[in-house]
């Protein structure tokens, strides 16, 4: 899942971090966590960027999921974050895990490509809008993490439901 909307990026990087959703970005993101459980949608770890705004993302859908105490933040969710640590970390969860990420573009997009991509030029363009959400079932960890795209959801079709 992409963060909700936190207005426009600032210039300055330590203050960028700090950025928080903003009121609007608050009310989407409970309206997707809501419209995701009448779904059916689970998940019982949620790993998040340690940036304001994926936090406060992740902590919505916690609070909605009563998940708090399985957040954990997750240095490789940085936007400069390496997904090879982040595909590590995952493969040794248990296998029956379902795990919701909370970051940023065009990271997350990167990673969805990578690993539903059947190939090294990753061109299936795949990109997150704020508050968006993708489904992969995870195929392989070894030798590469590999998987599925189950879905792929926009903002708008969820605060539909």
């Amino acid at each position: 899942m992409r963060h909700g909307y936190a207005g426009n990026r600032l210039s300055d990087p330590m203050k960028d971090i700090k950025r928080e959703l903003t009121i609007s970005g608050k009310k989407e993101v409970v309206e997707i966590a809501k419209s995701l459980k009448k779904l059916g949608v689970k998940f019982n770890v949620i790993f998040s960027s340690p940036f304001t705004r994926a936090f406060q993302t992740a902590q919505i859908i916690a609070e909605e999921y009563k998940l708090t105490e399985q957040i954990e933040q997750s240095e490789e969710l940085k936007p400069d974050g390496s997904k090879g640590s982040l595909y590590n970390k995952l493969s040794k969860l248990s296998i029956d895990s379902v795990i919701l990420i909370v970051g940023h573009e065009p990271y997350l997009s990167s990673m969805i490509n990578d690993i539903i991509s059947n190939n090294e030029n990753h061109n299936n363009n795949i990109i997150l809008k704020k508050a968006g959400l993708s489904r992969i079932k995870t195929t392989s960890t070894v030798p590469k993490f590999k998987g599925e795209l189950r879905w792929l959801l926009t903002p708008r079709i969820l605060k539909k439901i």
